[in-house]
C-alpha cells in the first residue's frame, strides 16, 4: 500500500490578521455583516483592520510568475472532470465515515474522516469535493445539544490500495477526507450525529472578461453578477449576497492568453463603504479614513451592503476568466458518534 497525503489549510485573509481583534469578532463584523457590533473599545482596532484592507488593495506582486497554455489548464476545459468520482464513490464515503471527538488546550473538535473512490484522475482535487452540515443531532453527556462551529478544516489526501486477483495486480485509488469543526462542548462522550450534505463536482460554467467590462452584469452559474473593477491583483464583483456561500473563482490570464498560474486564490466580502472610499482615495491615510468613517457610520455600514474581493497572487493586467462550479451529484449522509 502507497500513500501520499497532501493538506489544504483555509487561512483568514491576511488583512483582518494583524488587528487585535479576537477571531470571533473579526468573523461577525467583517464576515457575518455584524457591524453593529462596532463600539468605541474595539474602534481602534478596527481601523487598524480597515487600513490594512485598504493597503492590500495597493499591493503588487512583482515576483515572477509561471504560465500555461489555456487549452492545457484542466479546469477551463473539465479536462478529466466527468467520472473521476461518482455515485458509487459517495457510497463508499458513506460505508468508511466515522465521526471522532478531538481535545486540545484551548477547545473541542469533532472529526469527519472518511475515504472515497476515485475513478479517473481529478481535475480539480481540492475541489472535487464540497462537505458541509445540513443537520445537527448530537447532544453532550447531560442531553443537551451541542453547539458546533459551521467553519471547518479541511484536510484532502490520496490513497493507493494495490490488490492482486488471480495474480494481477490491480489499484484502486481512493481520496482521503478530513473534516475539523470546533464544538462548544468542553466535555464529553458525545452521542448522537451529524448530518453532511456530501457534494460532487460535475461542471465548471465561466466567461472571459476584460477591463472594458466593468459595469456590466452577466449571468454566472444562472447568478447574476455585475463586474465592479480590478485593482492590481484583486478583482471586485457585487451580486453575492453575504449569506451564500456561492463559488467563483479567476484564471489570470497574459498578453498571449496563457494562464498565469496562481498558487493561491480566494474571496472575501468587503463593505461597498469601505471600498467606495478606497476607490475615491486610494492612498487614503489611517487620519482620512477615521474622518471619512466615524463609529456611526461604521456601525451601519451594512445597510450599504457588500460587495465580493476576488484575490489573484498576480495583478490582472489582461483579460481574465471568472468560473464556479456547480455539484449536481450530492447525497445526505448521516455520521454516528
Amino acid at each position: 500500500m502507497k500513500k501520499m497525503k497532501i493538506t489544504i489549510i483555509i487561512l483568514l485573509y491576511s488583512c483582518l490578521m494583524n488587528a487585535q481583534l479576537s477571531f470571533e469578532d473579526r468573523m461577525s463584523i467583517f464576515f457575518k455583516a455584524e457591524s453593529e457590533k462596532i463600539n468605541k473599545e474595539n474602534l481602534s482596532d478596527i481601523y487598524d483592520a480597515i487600513y490594512d484592507m485598504t493597503l492590500e488593495f495597493n499591493s503588487i506582486n512583482k515576483t515572477k510568475y509561471v504560465t500555461e497554455s489555456l487549452k492545457e489548464n484542466k479546469i477551463y476545459n473539465k479536462t478529466l472532470l466527468s467520472g473521476s468520482i461518482t455515485e458509487k464513490g459517495l457510497m463508499s464515503f458513506k460505508q468508511n465515515a466515522t465521526l471522532e471527538l478531538e481535545k486540545d488546550s484551548l477547545q473541542n473538535f469533532i472529526v469527519l474522516k472518511s475515504s472515497l473512490s476515485i475513478y479517473m484522475e481529478e481535475a480539480d482535487g481540492v475541489n472535487s469535493v464540497s462537505i458541509s452540515i445540513k443537520e445537527n443531532k448530537l447532544l453532550d453527556k447531560n442531553k443537551s445539544k451541542v453547539r458546533i462551529n459551521k467553519n471547518h478544516i479541511a484536510n484532502f489526501g490520496t490513497l493507493r490500495d494495490y490488490t492482486k486477483v488471480n495474480e494481477v495486480e490491480k489499484e484502486q485509488t481512493y481520496k482521503t477526507i478530513e473534516i475539523k469543526n470546533s464544538i462548544g462542548s468542553k466535555t464529553g462522550p458525545l452521542i448522537g450525529s451529524v448530518v453532511y450534505d456530501v457534494k460532487i463536482l460535475t461542471d465548471y460554467p465561466s466567461i472571459k472578461l476584460s477591463k472594458t467590462d466593468f459595469g456590466k452584469s452577466f449571468l454566472l452559474n444562472n447568478k447574476k453578477i455585475t463586474l465592479i473593477n480590478a485593482t492590481n491583483n484583486i478583482i471586485i464583483v457585487d451580486g453575492i449576497t453575504i449569506d451564500e456561500n456561492f463559488d467563483i473563482t479567476a484564471i489570470n490570464l497574459d498578453k498571449k492568453e496563457n494562464v498565469i498560474k496562481s498558487p493561491s486564490t480566494g474571496k472575501y466580502p468587503i463593505y461597498k463603504d469601505i471600498y467606495d472610499i478606497y476607490n475615491k482615495n486610494s492612498n487614503i491615510t489611517k487620519e482620512e479614513l477615521k474622518k471619512e468613517l466615524p463609529l456611526e457610520k461604521l456601525q451601519k455600514m451594512k445597510v450599504n451592503g457588500f460587495y465580493y474581493a476576488i484575490v489573484n497572487d498576480f495583478p490582472f493586467k489582461n483579460n481574465f476568466i471568472l468560473f464556479s462550479r456547480v455539484y449536481g451529484i450530492s447525497k445526505d449522509i448521516e455520521v454516528k458518534m
